[in-house]
């Protein structure tokens, strides 16, 4: 068959599902609707496949003296031939590169067969491949085992969160490491102010985790007290680019403030909750983590934001459920708060920041339902309705938390776990060979 003759029957096989005239169809309900989206995922991803076998076969004859393949059609390299010819970004080109570099077989096994195999399948993205692939050549003596479990990670959860568990999880496998980048990006850490011909100025920098906790912990403080103040006016929906210009605002505010340093501080009081386990506080070996960013700290990281600044640091025994106070209150405590923060690491549902969420009742307050840890779930705004509204179940222990969709999104209705437990893999023992000495 000729290959234009390929085209014609992928497109009619096309067309019988998702007709190209379809664009603003309206007959199909929602349960159909879901089932064609999902059929053309899976054809996205095999169409992937494919694309990824070509692309690593471009990379490997691109990969001589003088530029190779790429050269000679007209790109400066593989990654630019593969973008282009996708009308993609270059990472997205890396991606499939890496992918096809993976599914190659020159003759022997490839050394992730778990994650080939998968791919192959159609079971995860070339993204997603490539994101698990990445995440274990980062990790030394790392076995199948390991590997099992990040592709467990990688057949459930989008590729926004997956790359949350895969930062994790190298964080976890060597804090030696860790700690020796963060301590590289805290030299590295700038920030630059340029002029432009029409007198704005750019702002542009880059900060270390544990100074963008600080910085990011403030300004989200006065944007979520600007919206409160917007719906307690009745002023209706902020306009686009409201929140940045909050920011630029509180950061105006600040530096005023730091020229008058005799006045009252500016803006909304805000505190930065620090977590690390109590062993790890002693000894110096573990990671901690903080509520405003989303990569582990090492104790160094810890100790130095607990003796700089206003922190309030939470070290983690086994007496959470102490915390739960039954009906006696309407509202949950601020400790009970940071025990839920402890328990979903942010929104619960969709992982959402810390300070975007609120502690609320899975059974309401005035249903009998109690002010405790086993009662209560962080969640950001839009999913707290979007449970509410579509009919969604949770069920939480102090330590645990699960969401059950309602049949119209999964018949079954099988549980899905929720909150930080979810993001989490559990690694085999392992000797750190590069970790830090104890403080």
């Amino acid at each position: 068959m000729e290959i234009s003759e390929v085209m014609d029957t992928v497109v009619a096989a096309l067309d019988a599902l998702v007709p190209a005239e379809a664009v603003a169809r309206e007959g199909w309900d929602e349960r159909e609707l879901a089932l064609r989206h999902g059929l053309v995922a899976q054809i996205r991803r095999q169409v992937d496949l494919r694309g990824a076998v070509l692309a690593g076969q471009i990379a490997r004859l691109s990969d001589t003296a003088g530029g190779g393949m790429a050269r000679r059609h007209g790109h400066r390299n593989a990654v630019a031939m593969v973008a282009d010819a996708h009308g993609g970004t270059p990472k997205q080109a890396r991606d499939l590169i890496t992918a096809g570099a993976m599914l190659a077989d020159d003759g022997g096994a490839t050394r992730w067969a778990l994650v080939a195999a998968a791919l192959r399948a159609g079971e995860i993205s070339t993204a997603q491949a490539a994101l698990v692939t990445d995440t274990l050549e980062a990790m030394e003596d790392v076995g199948a085992d390991v590997e099992a479990r990040l592709l467990a990670k990688a057949r459930r959860l989008p590729l926004a969160d997956l790359g949350k568990v895969c930062v994790d999880v190298k964080a976890r496998w060597d804090v030696g490491l860790l700690e020796a980048r963060q301590r590289r990006q805290r030299r590295e850490r700038y920030l630059n102010l340029r002029e432009d011909s029409d007198g704005m100025v750019n702002l542009s920098g880059r900060l270390d985790a544990a100074s963008g906790a600080v910085i990011k912990s403030w300004l989200d403080a006065q944007v979520s007290a600007g919206f409160a103040k917007r719906r307690e006016e009745g002023l209706g929906p902020a306009d686009p680019g409201e929140a940045g210009r909050m920011r630029i605002d509180a950061l105006v505010d600040l530096a005023r403030h730091g020229m008058r340093c005799t006045e009252p501080g500016s803006g909304v009081s805000t505190t930065v909750v620090v977590r690390i386990d109590l062993e790890a506080l002693r000894t110096g070996v573990g990671l901690g983590s903080c509520d405003a960013v989303g990569v582990p700290l090492g104790p160094g990281e810890v100790r130095r934001l607990a003796v700089d600044m206003q922190i309030l640091p939470v070290v983690l025994g086994t007496g959470s459920q102490a915390l739960d106070v039954g009906y006696a209150k309407r509202f949950f405590t601020p400790a009970q708060r940071m025990a839920l923060a402890e328990r979903d690491g942010g929104c619960a549902f969709c992982h959402a920041p810390v300070s975007w969420c609120d502690a609320h009742h899975i059974r309401h307050w005035s249903h009998g339902g109690p002010s405790d840890l086993s009662n209560g779930v962080l969640l950001c705004t839009r999913c707290h309705h979007r449970i509410h509204d579509d009919g969604w179940q949770v069920h939480a222990t102090p330590t645990e938390v699960w969401f059950t969709p309602p049949a119209s999104i999964d018949p079954q209705r099988t549980p899905r776990r929720g909150g930080k437990t979810a993001l989490q893999v559990d690694l085999p023992p392992r000797t750190p060979t590069t970790a830090s000495p104890p403080h």
